[in-house]
């Protein structure tokens, strides 16, 4: 069955529209600006809006003063990468302190990991004679946090490989020969981090496969909230999320997951979190 769009929001009581914790600017991976963020959020009448940048805290700064102007609630926050038995996993952290120097370092380490890991797997494709020019790369995906995703369309899209599923197989997979395992932090030591900040840590669009076991384990280590809406979940696994969030006495949030305008279902405001459950977060931060 095809999962029906949502309807694009219209600008209501700001009471009423609650927050959309999960939204990327042109800082990270997204198009638009952080005031342009801002703004958008405003225009549907949003209470609160939460910058969740890939690995980065910049924005945060431009887009402050002008929430102040429009008068909504800036959420600062992060999307930060980890890593579980060789699995990345993504953690929404949200409350964060945006100056707190050690979730700067972290950041700045994992963006500049990220480069580096994707430098060694052009090299490691160069051996098998498979050529990816880093400046066009770059041009294809211009919003993008480039990993093997991306490599893989690339070399598809030049014709040196005819299809993605044989990129993997052979070269990208995680066993590949062209493969670089990413760094980072453990799942554990990024909520640690992320609650040093003065942060709620949450796990954003959890996986179909992610086990009750697995899950527990994050709650043990800190998590505090579970992405229980979002683009990627449709009714039936929403329901299932927001249970298991009840029963591990995990806040419930909600969120765009918003990088541009032009994703059906996506735009800023289009999923939120209510009021409620917002307040809820704010009462567990430290901050």
């Amino acid at each position: 069955m095809t999962r029906r769009r949502r309807p694009r929001p219209r600008p209501v009581d700001r009471a009423d529209r609650g927050a959309d914790l999960h939204v990327h600017t042109s800082h990270s991976d997204g198009t638009l600006s952080p005031g342009e963020v801002v703004r958008s959020a405003a225009a549907v009448g949003l209470s609160a809006v939460a910058i969740t940048d890939h690995d980065t805290l910049s924005a945060l700064a431009l887009a402050l003063p002008e929430a102040d102007r429009l008068g909504i609630e800036l959420v600062p926050g992060i999307e930060l990468s980890a890593r579980d038995e060789g699995r990345e996993v993504h953690l929404l952290g949200h409350f964060v302190d945006p100056d707190h120097p050690e979730l700067r370092s972290a950041a700045d380490a994992l963006r500049a990991s990220r480069r580096i890991r994707l430098e060694r797997m052009i090299d490691r494709l160069a051996d098998f004679g498979l050529i990816v020019d880093p400046e066009a790369l770059r041009r294809a995906f211009p919003r993008a946090a480039l990993g093997r995703k991306h490599l893989a369309d690339y070399l598809v899209r030049t014709g040196q490989v005819p299809t993605h599923r044989l990129v993997f197989s052979r070269f990208l997979g995680d066993d590949g020969p062209a493969a670089v395992p990413k760094a980072g932090p453990t799942v554990a030591e990024a909520i640690a981090l992320i609650r040093r900040a003065g942060g709620v840590a949450g796990l954003p669009h959890p996986p179909y496969d992610l086990s009750m076991e697995r899950l527990r384990s994050y709650r043990e280590a800190g998590l505090g909230a579970l992405e229980v809406d979002g683009p990627s979940l449709d009714r039936r696994r929403s329901s299932r999320w927001r249970l298991v969030a009840e029963q591990l006495d995990l806040v419930p949030i909600a969120g765009s997951d918003f990088h541009a305008p032009d994703r059906p279902g996506r735009w800023v405001g289009s999923i939120t979190t209510p009021a409620a459950d917002l307040d809820r977060l704010r009462r567990l931060s430290s901050r």
